[in-house]
């Protein structure tokens, strides 16, 4: 059997051998791969945050069986030092610098995966790291626990106080460096392998949105005041003023941002999608699905992030924003 991993046509030959000799028949452009579309990936993949920076001063980011996609790095200089990213699946396209407080990455009931394109470093803080961590560069490990195994095509360093739980291991491709005096038994759970497993990055664009006619025809509008099943269409939108929580709202700015402020201990529910640029939230709680180029900013203390399927808010796939 052959897997076609990528979109495309592909001409096929079947060749059939007796003792009476062989034959060959040739079929052009007869295998057709088609890319999944992005809301299909959103929905399958339970993506519920997407955007190239993840700014976040709240307190938990709920997404167990959920996935989020990075297009670039994380810094903890952007996240609050005590949050935790509680996703099953993380893809980050950049550079992980951890540095300071115990921001988490991974979900404790649900473990996964981790992606990091690029280094990752683990520095001051006893952060918990859940699932199994891919990473496609160094790796600098000091202070986290990590509770499942990594994979570093990379170089590995080891400063003081990290934490492996019992069956985790890491498995590196480069040089290996510690403290001369570290617990031996730590370092029996770093092993070099000539190889280790790799991985890819998503590879699905962000689309644009539809046309102004099709969301005209759903019932989106221009501009409205922040409440349930508001459904925007518009250069971009903002409400920074407090209001009482809303849910199943729909908002897509189509060339500029989203701001929600100012809602204090009021909660938000709903699809946020900026495909030119950044959505800005604060408030008590945000479920749903955040769609961004430019990034996520959660400018709120306190606050909490959920993941919700984007299906659950439309009542058929025809709905579906983009």
């Amino acid at each position: 059997m052959h897997t076609y991993t990528a979109a495309g046509n592909y001409t096929v030959s079947l060749t059939i051998t007796s003792n009476a000799g062989s034959d060959t028949e040739t079929k052009i452009d007869y295998i057709k791969v088609t890319r999944e579309s992005f809301v299909d990936f959103v929905i399958n993949e339970n993506v519920f945050i997407y955007g190239n920076r993840l700014s976040f001063a709240g307190n938990t980011i709920n997404g167990s069986g959920a996935t989020i996609i990075l297009t670039g790095g994380l810094n903890t200089a952007d996240t609050n030092l005590g949050a935790s990213v509680a996703a099953t699946t993380i893809y980050i396209d950049g550079d992980v610098i951890m540095d300071g407080g115990s921001a988490g990455l991974g979900s404790l009931p649900h473990p996964g995966n981790i992606y990091v394109n690029g280094d990752l470093t683990l520095g001051t803080g006893a952060r918990h790291i859940h699932g199994n961590v891919y990473v496609n560069g160094d790796f600098i490990l000091k202070d986290a626990r990590i509770h499942g195994t990594v994979y570093v095509d990379g170089d590995l360093t080891l400063q003081w106080t990290p934490l492996l739980a019992e069956s985790a291991r890491i498995y590196y491709t480069g040089t290996f460096t510690h403290p001369a005096t570290m617990d031996p038994a730590l370092l029996a759970k770093c092993i070099y392998q000539p190889t280790v497993p790799g991985f890819d990055m998503p590879d699905q664009q962000l689309p644009p949105p539809k046309s102004a006619d099709w969301y005209a025809a759903k019932g989106y509008v221009s501009s409205g005041t922040l409440t349930s099943n508001l459904k925007i269409f518009a250069p971009g939108y903002s409400s920074t003023t407090w209001r009482p929580s809303a849910t199943d709202v729909v908002i897509v700015a189509h060339s500029g941002d989203i701001t929600i402020t100012g809602l204090g201990g009021s909660s938000l529910t709903g699809v946020l999608f900026a495909p030119n640029g950044r959505v800005t939230f604060g408030g008590a709680a945000f479920n749903g699905v955040v769609i961004t180029r430019d990034g996520f900013f959660v400018t709120s203390g306190g606050t909490s992030v959920t993941f919700s399927n984007l299906a659950g808010y439309f009542s058929s796939p025809d709905d579906y924003l983009f």
